[in-house]
């Protein structure tokens, strides 16, 4: 298993107005909510305390739980799981609490443009480490059965980053997610037999 804490994170400042665009009602991007975009994205990057473990299993040894929808001829697969810490949650709260909205809408952008980021990141060593090996690395699965995040936890211990699974199949921070990419061999690979 992998672990790796605090790195850096760098706001797109467009995704982050698609995201709030997405998310909220807001159609009109002004100079002010530009402005306000910039200064908390400056703000809360020194704030947030991204954090991911990972870990890559033989086909043998994951739990059929753990197997969705993977690939025909895959050979691994590895399992993540990110989180940018619940500082942001807790800012994102007191906002809404002091009737805030608009911040509470950005603050939430920023924390979906980070938890993506980091899973970019991730994703970018797990490509790499698949290279060496000869394989390409799928798409993402999201987990979503309660009964796959079970054993997910078995093989991620989500406290080693400081995350949890709630009795309702949530994760805890928020601003967290995990899944499955699954290792192929390469198409060079096989074309050059």
């Amino acid at each position: 298993m992998r672990k790796i804490k605090n790195f850096r994170i760098n706001f797109r400042q467009r995704e982050v107005l698609r995201l709030l665009k997405k998310t909220t009602q807001i159609t009109e991007v002004t100079p002010q909510l530009e402005e306000a975009i910039s200064q908390e994205s400056q703000r809360l990057a020194k704030l947030i305390t991204p954090a991911a473990i990972y870990e890559t299993l033989q086909k043998e040894k994951l739990a059929q739980e753990l197997s969705v929808s993977p690939p025909g001829n895959w050979v691994a697969a590895s399992l993540y799981l990110i989180t940018i810490s619940n500082t942001i949650e807790e800012e994102i709260k007191e906002a809404q609490r002091r009737g805030e909205h608009i911040l509470g809408h950005i603050l939430h952008a920023l924390s979906l443009e980070a938890l993506e980021q980091s899973t970019n990141f991730v994703e970018r060593l797990l490509e790499d480490e698949a290279k060496q090996e000869t394989c390409d690395l799928s798409d993402r699965v999201p987990v979503a059965a309660t009964e796959a995040w079970a054993k997910f936890f078995e093989v991620l211990p989500g406290e080693k980053i400081g995350v949890q699974l709630l009795d309702n199949g949530s994760l805890q921070p928020l601003f967290s997610s995990g899944g499955v990419m699954y290792w192929t061999p390469s198409k060079k690979q096989r074309s050059s037999r």
